[in-house]
């Protein structure tokens, strides 16, 4: 298992091959390597930050947040519970399953993707888009702001209310 705590941030670059957990109990845990983190559970309990491009499928629960940034395209495959938000900074962060983002709201200033199917109620906010691809259908029902709008390029994208589909526009991409 390993730990962080303090006010500067660690960093994981290479690939770790460790079967165990990870526990961050304070400060910022930055892997900028998908297999940084090992094949274990991560226990999240201040700030998991991955500057990383790749499929991130470690569960990821806890009571804190994740970030990303970097230009790359991230998928997180996790059954996730973490709950103190997910905040998207750059590139794409792609969602394969509605828990992979955990309960906390999403603050998506770069590009949310959403490669699944069910109900998707955290909240969304930020100046970044949504995407919704893959074939299943997903409805939003959350109290979402983000404004960057919204590319539909696969699937059925639902809005359960009002609010559900932030501002901006809505772009039908699907071939037909």
């Amino acid at each position: 298992p390993r730990a962080t705590a303090g006010a500067a941030p660690l960093t994981l670059a290479g690939p770790t091959p460790y079967p165990g957990g990870t526990l961050i109990s304070g400060g910022t845990l930055v892997a900028s390597n998908v297999e940084a983190l090992g094949t274990g559970d991560v226990t999240d309990n201040a700030t998991l930050a991955l500057n990383t491009g790749g499929d991130f499928t470690n569960n990821i629960g806890g009571t804190g947040r994740v970030e990303k940034s970097g230009d790359d395209a991230l998928t997180l495959s996790g059954a996730n519970s973490y709950t103190g938000g997910t905040l998207i900074s750059g590139g794409t962060l792609v969602a394969s399953n509605v828990d992979a983002l955990g309960t906390g709201d999403v603050t998506d200033n770069a590009t949310l993707e959403m490669n699944t199917g069910g109900d998707f109620a955290n909240n969304i906010g930020g100046s970044g888009q949504v995407v919704k691809s893959g074939d299943d259908a997903l409805t939003l029902s959350g109290s979402n702001t983000y404004t960057g709008g919204t590319l539909i390029s696969g699937g059925t994208l639902v809005a359960s209310n009002v609010d559900a589909r932030g501002s901006g526009a809505v772009t039908d991409a699907r071939a037909g």
